[in-house]
């Protein structure tokens, strides 16, 4: 990630992280981002999800209509054992 992206990345992260009220995040979220971005960080969340419930990368990748290699690219996010995304798996199931 080059320099200038990276600085509004950080200013989003620092945006979200002050933020308590979920339905603002929500809003903030959806008023940034496309239908299609809505979408695609929609169907990588999926991805992750099902990974972690044990579903095959090919079942995935076939109910959810994504290529193989999205599906690759979460199992080896989900392999890394520093892995913000897996660490944020984890807390979702305990508060279930």
């Amino acid at each position: 990630m080059n320099r200038n992206k990276n600085s509004e990345i950080i200013e989003i992260a620092n945006i979200l992280a002050s933020e308590k009220d979920n339905n603002e995040i929500q809003n903030f979220i959806v008023e940034i981002l496309t239908e299609a971005e809505l979408e695609t960080l929609s169907k990588r969340w999926r991805i992750l999800k099902m990974l972690k419930e044990g579903r095959t990368q090919r079942e995935i990748a076939q109910q959810l209509n994504v290529s193989l290699c999205k599906v690759t690219r979460g199992s080896k996010i989900l392999k890394n054992k520093k892995s913000i995304s897996a660490k944020y798996l984890t807390k979702e199931n305990d508060n279930e």
